[in-house]
């Protein structure tokens, strides 16, 4: 039975944004999250965990306060967010079956699945099959996923593999004014049960910004149609 997302929210104007694990779009797509244009669902697929900054706990304790730091960053954002409770790579290391989800976005943001993290490629995969299923009608981007992309991981060869998939990728700068950024440092700090990556975020918003001639951007990739 497919896991589906409330029925009223299948619109022209909705933008469905997934996610790997918590915190994950708050530290690579903010720009996203914050745009004014379209409702926002945000999806999280891997969302039972073990994992902590303090070392593996209760897979029951860590999901829930994963669960409640995704949900109040969500919340103040005013994004509706979900929660489709797979087991991540802490949990489990085998998949039995990729989650399924019923929603008719008019856009899909994506992880780029840089440094090839299986529940991330997962998540790619979803996206992927949503966009084929609907025609390729929906506009697809796909984010980088930090903070693997701001600690040097390459992904020349994961667009280029990409491409063959799903067609030409074309990237996207979008830039941050310094409010946003220190916006985006305020509410990846909500994630209090993992590290603090806020100096590797903010370094990679200055490198992307040094690629479209401002202070600070992010980065995406658009399939070209």
């Amino acid at each position: 039975m497919p896991q589906g997302i409330n029925p009223h929210l299948k619109s022209k104007g909705l933008t469905l944004l997934l996610s790997p694990h918590p915190d994950d779009l708050v530290y690579s797509a903010f720009s996203a999250l914050i745009e004014p244009f379209n409702r926002k669902v945000a999806v999280t697929v891997f969302s039972l965990s073990r994992f902590t900054k303090w070392g593996l706990g209760s897979p029951r304790l860590v999901s829930t306060f994963r669960k409640l730091e995704d949900k109040l960053a969500f919340t103040l954002l005013g994004v509706r967010s979900f929660h489709l409770d797979q087991p991540d790579t802490s949990v489990v290391v085998a998949r039995r079956s990729t989650p399924r989800l019923v929603c008719r976005p008019n856009i899909i943001y994506s992880p780029l699945a840089v440094g090839s993290h299986p529940d991330h490629l997962v998540t790619r995969g979803l996206a992927i099959r949503m966009w084929l299923e609907a025609n390729r009608r929906p506009r697809l981007f796909f984010y980088e996923d930090l903070p693997y992309a701001a600690r040097g991981v390459g992904y020349e060869g994961v667009l280029e593999a990409l491409s063959c998939e799903v067609g030409l990728l074309k990237p996207h700068f979008i830039p941050l004014s310094e409010y946003q950024l220190r916006l985006k440092m305020l509410f990846s700090r909500l994630y209090i049960t993992q590290t603090d990556y806020t100096g590797l975020l903010r370094r990679r918003a200055e490198e992307n910004g040094l690629n479209c001639g401002v202070r600070y951007a992010e980065v995406f990739f658009e399939v070209d149609s």
